[in-house]
């Protein structure tokens, strides 16, 4: 009987073994294979991410003219994103703060580019006309951009520098100084 016991201990300390073996090497390949992107602008150490500090990842989105605009033909300007939806107040609140904004550094190196998400293109056109907004619009009708953005809560908006890294993020609607604070951060 003790002959047995000691085989089964064996045998199970001999699978735990491989079990573990077989986890830890998962964990390694995953840790090999995640994204690690190549930074732009030689910006060493840098990610690409979402969070301060970090690469803002590119997107290509349609215009409302049906033109492709990706965030990296910005690269060398100052961006803001504004992700938003005409059904949201908050959103709504702080267009004209957004255009103002817009009209004072749109001859200083910076660039708004709103983000609507879900939405169609004929409900966010006449939205824009009637509110006499002129900034760049994108439509992400699928909701991917939001998602790559981990968009939560609309509006959420992003200032990037001109290397294309994240200096702010603010989730709620904004003032206009608060909005002209964080884009002056992102010019510097």
């Amino acid at each position: 009987m003790g002959f047995w016991r000691k085989r089964n201990r064996l045998d199970f300390k001999k699978k735990a073994l491989i079990l573990f073996i077989a986890v830890l090497g998962l964990l390694v390949v995953q840790a090999c294979a995640s994204p690690s992107q190549a930074v732009p602008g030689g910006q060493q150490g840098a990610t690409v991410g979402i969070n301060v500090g970090q690469i803002a990842p590119d997107f290509t989105l349609a215009d409302l003219d049906g033109n492709e605009i990706s965030l990296s033909d910005f690269r060398g300007k100052a961006v803001f994103i504004n992700f938003w939806a005409t059904w949201c107040p908050p959103c709504r609140a702080e267009m004209p703060e957004i255009e103002s904004v817009y009209q004072d550094y749109k001859d200083k190196g910076a660039v708004v580019i709103g983000v609507d998400i879900r939405e169609t293109e004929e409900l966010v056109r006449e939205f824009i006309q009637r509110g006499g907004y002129h900034w760049t619009f994108v439509l992400d009708s699928t909701g991917v951009v939001a998602a790559d953005y981990n968009i939560q809560a609309i509006p959420t908006s992003f200032f990037i520098d001109r290397e294309g890294v994240i200096r702010a993020v603010n989730i709620g609607a904004m003032t206009k100084r608060a909005m002209e604070d964080k884009l002056a951060e992102a010019m510097r």
